[in-house]
Formats: structure tokens, C-alpha cells, sequence
């Protein structure tokens, strides 16, 4: 059973993607659609994205043995600057393909997306197939959301859980060993408790697709046969 490692940030994160309180399903470069998922991506400040640096090797060290060169792992977060220019490398590729006027858009698209990914020390993508504990700050004191209801969900995810919100997640990263030779090992973040802190501006067409939050940092959706398979849905308190 690979190593648990959780994190709770001490700084608030601007939640740039959003599927916290309602499930989102990538569709899959082989074809069809993953199991859908509570997911996010998160902006973090440089003190939050130290402390998971180190956790990531150390999650990577207990599953491998060792860690080399950060470019040879899958990572659940990456500096911004490294996830911005993953994503312009992406739609260059994609564009490649594309009629020249989509690959166009591709691109501004993509450059509008890493501009917002270099606001940020660090990027963190994390996703459960469990439910995720959600809960407010209101006057100091922290509330539990009911989310027990699609209507209750729904509204989480429309009051709360929006792309440009602040929040708190807690985190469970695992390490996992590569499933084909041209894979990667790497480290998975489970999501499992957010924490509503503030809102902020709408981010409105700047939001990572699905296949991009699940799968833009590798060739594979790592939660799908790559990543540790360990139950981790047990509660992370505030």
C-alpha cells in the first residue's frame, strides 16, 4: 500500500478550475470517458508550493525508491511558470492538426491560460472519486456545506466552488509506479476538504479543460490504472 502524505495549505488558493462540488468527466485520448470525478485546480503561494515540492519526492521516494530529475515525473504541482509553458507546448501540438484558423484560437487560448498559470508560485491539480468534504469561513467560524442533494450541489458549486473563488483544500498525495515503459512514475493529490475562504472575480473562459486538468501534465490520466489505488477518502479536518 503506497504512502500517504497530506496537506492542508496555510494559505488561501484562487480555485482557477472547479468540478469541487459537482463531478466532471475527461474524455480520454483513447477514446470514450474516464470515471467522473471531484476535481480542482488550484493557484498556490510559493509557501504552500515549497512544503508540496517536498512532499512530492518524498511520496515518489517511498513508492520508487528514489527521485532524479523532476522532468521525468508526473507531478500534481508544478510551478506556474512550468505549467504555463506546458500548456502553450500542448496547443502547439494541438494546433498542428487544426484548420489555421482554429490552430489560432488554440493558441490565444492557451497563451491567455499561461499568462494566468504565472500569476502563481505554484499550480495543483487534485481529484477524488469520493465524495469531498466542503465547509465556509463565515465570521471565523466554519460551517459544513450539505451537499447531501444535487440541488444543495449545485448551489456549492454556483455560490461557492466557482472558478476565481479562495479557498482551502486538504490534500493526500501518493506515489505510484509507471503501468507501460512509456509512461512516467509520479504522484497523485487526492482531493479531500475544501474550505470556502472568500470570493473572488469570475474567471470566465480562462478555466482548463477536463482533459487538461486531469490529463495536461502527461500523456495519461494518472488516476485512471497509473496512480496508487488506495482508499483515501477518509476525512483530512480543518
Amino acid at each position: 500500500m503506497a504512502e500517504k502524505f497530506r496537506y492542508r495549505l496555510v494559505k488561501p488558493a484562487r480555485l482557477l478550475y472547479s468540478s469541487v462540488a459537482q463531478k466532471s468527466a475527461p474524455k480520454l485520448k483513447s477514446g470514450g470517458t474516464a470515471e467522473p470525478k471531484y476535481g480542482g485546480t488550484f493557484g498556490i503561494e510559493k509557501e504552500d508550493f515549497d512544503e508540496i515540492v517536498k512532499l512530492e519526492v518524498r511520496a515518489i521516494k517511498s513508492e520508487t525508491g528514489n527521485f532524479t530529475n523532476p522532468a521525468d515525473y508526473y507531478l500534481a504541482c508544478t510551478s506556474g511558470e512550468t505549467a504555463a509553458k506546458r500548456v502553450i507546448q500542448a496547443a502547439e501540438f494541438d494546433a498542428q492538426s487544426a484548420t489555421p484558423d482554429e490552430a489560432l484560437k488554440i493558441v490565444e487560448k492557451a497563451e491567455k491560460r499561461a499568462e494566468m498559470y504565472r500569476q502563481y508560485a505554484g499550480i495543483l491539480v487534485a481529484a477524488s472519486k469520493y465524495d469531498v468534504e466542503l465547509c465556509r469561513l463565515e465570521n471565523g467560524k466554519i460551517i459544513d456545506i450539505d451537499v447531501s442533494t444535487d440541488t444543495n450541489r449545485a448551489m456549492a458549486a454556483r455560490e461557492y466552488f466557482y472558478g476565481g473563488a479562495y479557498v482551502v483544500p486538504a490534500v493526500a498525495f501518493s506515489g505510484y509506479r509507471r503501468k507501460k515503459l512509456e509512461d512516467r512514475d509520479g504522484v497523485t493529490a487526492y482531493l479531500q476538504n475544501v474550505l470556502f475562504v472568500r470570493k473572488g472575480d469570475r474567471i470566465g473562459g480562462l478555466a482548463p479543460s477536463n482533459k487538461e486538468v486531469f490529463g495536461g501534465f502527461s500523456d495519461y490520466d494518472p488516476t485512471l490504472g497509473g496512480a496508487a489505488t488506495d482508499d483515501l477518502d477518509d476525512d483530512v479536518a480543518f
